[in-house]
């Protein structure tokens, strides 16, 4: 990819893709609801520690290359074999949360209509993803930036809505059994969503300005993070208010079953069609995002073309071998936390590692240059 003719974004883009990135298929789940029952609510809060932290770690080894994207900066600096490994390491990370996404589609599509064939909710899905990225970063992004504040006036108000119906009284006491149960349920929602906000920081090469400039990425980005925290804690507030906590382990979609119950007079009701456009039209986002992502890696580790020239190819195997690999909605739930230890590696010892080669290479290549 050529860096003169690279897009810039804004800041204020990359705080509409960081809640992007935390959002998806995360409104539909309550991850950790059967280790920490009533009190999940603070085990997502919990748990948005370690978006910060992928975060943070990954800026550091990028803020010392300005401009430069984290697969070169691993080729610069590990060199080609060590650092094409672990390009690969970070698109393989990337291609499995792809599936992931792509299944939440399939699946929910064979739950809500079940005689339409899965392929056709895939197909649906992934055309629309190549035309975005064939579009190119800027148009897709522009895009998001639009419609996404939309969507979270729709969310807020969904669970406005919602509020006669809830009993703040389920909740209490708080912590009743410990810290424990807290921190047990926050283990899943380490990965889904928080660690999966990673493919944020390849944007930080579409920024402009000097280095201290560029310090306003971790800022906005943050701030997409907690925005994105407090809309997923709305939701866990809301179905563990909704629901006694025997009722609510028994449900698959706690948050759709919460805004089922919405009845506002005989006029309101039945709104859970606006949750689903919320969050197919959220679920693209996450996906394009990260789907953006794997094609700028392939195309930059092969220095080859562009990642729009991608789209086609990696778009048609995802759709190929997403139902193989994903052949059961169950195993999306089993994958959680098995996938985020192998992946551990990425958040923060992969990056530390890279940011502290840097800072040696860069102090050894300036005494040598005094020297001379």
């Amino acid at each position: 990819m050529n860096n003169n003719n690279l897009t810039i974004i804004s800041y204020r883009q990359i705080l509409f893709l960081t809640i992007a990135q935390l959002g998806g298929a995360a409104i539909l789940y309550l991850p950790g609801m059967k280790e920490a029952g009533r009190d999940v609510w603070i085990s997502n809060i919990i748990a948005s520690v370690m978006a910060y932290i992928v975060i943070y770690c990954n800026y550091l080894p990028l803020s010392l290359c300005p401009g430069g994207s984290m697969t070169k900066t691993l080729n610069k600096y590990w060199g080609k074999i060590f650092g094409g490994l672990v390009n690969v390491y970070y698109l393989l990370f990337f291609f499995i949360l792809s599936l992931l996404i792509v299944s939440d589609v399939y699946y929910l599509g064979k739950i809500t209509m079940p005689e339409t064939p899965g392929y056709i909710f895939i197909i649906f899905f992934l055309i629309p993803t190549m035309y975005a990225l064939k579009l190119g970063v800027e148009v897709f992004i522009r895009f998001m930036e639009f419609i996404l504040p939309i969507l979270v006036v729709i969310y807020i108000i969904l669970y406005l809505l919602v509020i006669p119906k809830l009993d703040y009284q389920k909740i209490l006491p708080i912590m009743s059994d410990g810290i424990k149960p807290v921190f047990s349920g926050a283990i899943p929602n380490l990965n889904f969503p928080y660690a999966q906000v990673l493919p944020v920081v390849f944007f930080y090469k579409h920024i402009k300005g000097d280095r201290n400039e560029r310090k306003k990425f971790i800022k906005y980005s943050f701030l997409g993070i907690l925005g994105a925290t407090i809309l997923l804690s709305i939701r866990s507030l809301a179905s563990t208010t909704a629901f006694e906590e025997f009722t609510l382990k028994t449900l698959t979609f706690p948050p759709l079953s919460t805004i089922r119950i919405i009845q506002v007079g005989d006029v309101i009701e039945r709104l859970d069609p606006f949750f689903y456009a919320i969050l197919y039209i959220a679920t693209f986002f996450k996906f394009l995002i990260t789907f953006y992502v794997i094609c700028e890696i392939i195309s930059e580790l092969f220095n080859v073309g562009e990642p729009r020239d991608f789209a086609i190819p990696v778009a048609v195997l995802i759709g190929v071998f997403m139902p193989y690999a994903i052949h059961k909605f169950d195993i999306i739930l089993r994958t959680v936390v098995p996938y985020f230890i192998l992946s551990i590696p990425l958040f923060f010892p992969i990056p530390i590692l890279l940011y502290a080669t840097i800072k040696y290479k860069n102090k050894k290549n300036k005494k040598e240059t005094v020297n001379q």
